[in-house]
């Protein structure tokens, strides 16, 4: 037989007072009663084994603690050190965080911040993969701070972002000053503006030592397939392989981010080709895995964790103090020397 489930009801009847007594003193400690009535109330709690409703109090609250995240796709190893830095500087704030995975959907990810606005989030962080987000000015935001990550959004909001250019140009000058010459690039499809200014900043640091790069030594891939959770390592491997094929084959591939660059020197290795004694491989990301690999790997350190925790401090400063005006932070590119990246002549 199932045992009835014990109400509030109950309880007060069981003790002689009123339900909202019960209530108040239940779901508020300070709450002014007399310590002999808390005791007899707190009693009865304890023998019927009454349960409050933990979601009933906290709907009746209307209390906003929680920050909403709309990342693209939580396979690619660079969110989960995202998330980690938000995380890590909400742990003791009180505020929970409400992760959205958008599958690089721009439908869905309208969806997820409608969704997020609906459950009354405090405030919400968005890496958008769309290039067109006007939509958010015809909602009501009212009472939500809102920090874009990497792309801008249509509207005015906070922004913590990378320079993407100026870390395309760094790997392409520290390739030249190791000597190299015949370079290639490798890429998912150009579809973010990160991507493309990655892209720009490369060719114009070869472009200072006479390289351009050709048909043959750039490499975009034309799919990245949405379902595959390793489409980037897999992309890394395809395109590494097509330039082993060449006649002559470049000395150094510079990978649009660190799980390519991956799948690159898994594809060379495959083949033989010994990194980075014969093809040297420089990613971007510095994800934490990028140390692990053998070799480990060189790359541009796109300062990931400390991102999602410059946001953080930008809706906690928002939270504050709602009027104080909207801030841009852009973090600059590092090169970390590890392993995968050997002078060449």
């Amino acid at each position: 037989m199932t045992r009835k489930k014990v109400t509030i009801y109950d309880v007060a009847s069981h003790c002689g007072v009123s339900v909202a007594t019960v209530s108040r003193i239940v779901n508020n400690a300070d709450y002014p009663v007399s310590s002999e009535l808390r005791a007899r109330v707190q009693a009865s709690v304890r023998e019927l084994n009454y349960k409050p409703n933990m979601l009933g109090r906290y709907l009746k609250s209307n209390r906003a603690d929680e920050v909403g995240v709309i990342i693209p796709n939580i396979s690619n190893f660079y969110y989960p050190d995202l998330i980690a830095g938000i995380n890590d500087s909400l742990i003791h704030s009180g505020y929970n965080v409400l992760l959205c995975n958008s599958y690089r959907n721009p439908e869905y990810e309208k969806k997820q911040f409608l969704s997020l606005l609906q459950k009354q989030v405090k405030g919400i962080i968005l890496s958008t993969v769309s290039d067109d987000t006007s939509w958010i000015e015809e909602v009501n935001t009212d009472g939500v701070t809102v920090v874009a990550i990497e792309q801008p959004l249509y509207t005015p909001t906070h922004r913590v972002c990378f320079n993407y250019y100026g870390g395309g140009y760094m790997a392409a000058r520290y390739l030249v000053e190791m000597g190299h010459r015949e370079i290639a690039f490798i890429s998912a499809p150009l579809t973010y503006a990160s991507r493309r200014q990655r892209l720009d900043g490369f060719r114009a640091g070869l472009r200072e030592s006479g390289i351009e790069l050709t048909q043959n030594t750039l490499r975009i891939s034309d799919f990245e397939l949405e379902d595959e959770s390793s489409y980037e390592f897999n992309i890394g491997c395809r395109l590494a392989e097509k330039l082993m094929r060449l006649d002559a084959p470049p000395t150094a591939i510079f990978c649009i981010n660190d799980m390519m660059a991956i799948g690159a020197i898994r594809a060379l290795q495959n083949w033989g080709v010994r990194v980075p004694q014969d093809v040297s491989v420089l990613g971007f990301d510095n994800m934490t895995i990028s140390k692990m690999i053998t070799p480990a790997l060189t790359t541009i350190d796109q300062c990931t964790r400390e991102i999602g925790v410059r946001a953080i401090e930008l809706l906690q400063k928002s939270f504050e103090n709602p009027s104080a005006p909207l801030e841009t932070v852009r973090f600059k590119p590092k090169l970390v020397e590890r392993e995968s990246v050997a002078r060449r002549g």
